[in-house]
């Protein structure tokens, strides 16, 4: 488990460092490596809770591809296979839920943030706006199934919910950087946070139920 754990780091790391220089080479390999890694973190699924998560990174690293790439084409793609990600995440998340009281106020502050973001980055995203509503909505929906795991059989849920911010906190970051204005040292703000959530949401998968 610390050998994955390392590696992730250093491969995270190290392509952070590329996106920040410039080496894009080196990145196009390191980036999606690092995503690709979380399998290890995962290990072999036992759960459908562990399945579906697995199914989520796998589909992560082909955005993180995507992501590589230039113009809105890429972008799509990228955000069709992050949004479905996020779908799988939401499946697995629901089926180890323990609703309450605490649940609708996640649910009432992630909405708000959510349609302040759109509101935000609406006149940058002009042509792309159906697909970032959608977006917007299906990783709300994501952080909101991943708040009700806390309390459930989910053994780290309370990990799964953190990473699930993290993770929207990412995407916020990415939007905010393409579709309102390029801020210094963004691949800290979008990689490196992106992948402590995704961390946090594959370390729920490894040690799986109560």
């Amino acid at each position: 488990m610390l050998v994955w754990i390392v590696a992730y780091a250093v491969s995270g790391v190290l392509a952070i460092v590329c996106a920040e220089r410039g080496w894009k080479r080196p990145e196009v390999v390191l980036k999606p490596l690092t995503t690709l890694l979380l399998l290890g973190l995962v290990g072999v699924p036992e759960t459908r809770f562990a399945w579906l998560v697995s199914l989520g990174i796998v589909l992560s690293v082909v955005g993180d591809v995507a992501l590589l790439g230039e113009g809105n084409r890429a972008f799509l793609i990228g955000l069709a296979a992050f949004l479905l990600a996020h779908v799988a995440y939401v499946i697995a998340f629901i089926g180890v839920a323990a609703f309450s009281p605490v649940v609708a106020l996640v649910a009432l502050v992630v909405v708000a943030s959510t349609t302040i973001m759109l509101r935000t980055i609406w006149k940058g995203a002009a042509g792309l706006h159906g697909p970032t509503i959608a977006y917007g909505a299906v990783i709300s929906a994501m952080v909101v199934s991943a708040s009700a795991t806390v309390g459930g059989p989910l053994r780290w849920g309370g990990a799964a919910a953190v990473g699930a911010v993290l993770f929207y906190a990412s995407d916020a970051s990415l939007a905010l950087n393409r579709f309102r204005r390029p801020f210094p040292h963004h691949a800290i703000a979008t990689m490196g946070i992106y992948w402590l959530g995704q961390i946090g949401i594959a370390l729920a998968a490894r040690y799986g139920l109560r």
